[in-house]
């Protein structure tokens, strides 16, 4: 579920007719379930824009599993990340275009595989960081 994004719109000039505008803050949640339906990949992106215009995005993850398939699903791995200013476009346009077929493959293999260590208590968080930041730079 994606909240409204807030805008900031540049003034128009007297000698100008053109308005410009830019996304400060958006909040998006995205989420991939594995083939089998018993684990689900929860992955946001929310971006802010402070007063100065300095841009921070926040993946929110959460890695779910079930024991069936009518069962709910039971959070195992939760962690919010800040996304590296050099993936913003990136990040950007996953909030505005959705998953692309790269980060899912990435979310339902090498992703999935850390988590389940991670629960396991076989993976650190930063080996689980370093992979779920990894998703963002592939779209």
């Amino acid at each position: 579920m994606s909240t409204p994004a807030k805008t900031r719109l540049a003034s128009l000039s007297a000698d100008s007719a053109t308005v410009t505008h830019s996304v400060v803050s958006i909040s998006v949640d995205l989420g991939v379930t594995t083939p089998d339906q018993l684990r689900h990949i929860a992955f946001g992106l929310e971006k802010d824009t402070n007063d100065d215009g300095t841009v921070t995005w926040t993946i929110h993850f959460a890695f779910q599993t079930r024991q069936s398939t009518s069962d709910t699903f039971v959070d195992e791995v939760t962690l919010d990340l800040k996304v590296k200013v050099k993936d913003f476009i990136q990040a950007e346009a996953t909030a505005h275009e959705g998953l692309s077929d790269p980060q899912v493959n990435h979310l339902n293999g090498p992703v999935t595989a850390v988590s389940q260590l991670h629960a396991q208590g076989q993976a650190s968080d930063n080996q689980l960081s370093r992979v779920v930041e990894g998703t963002v730079p592939l779209h």
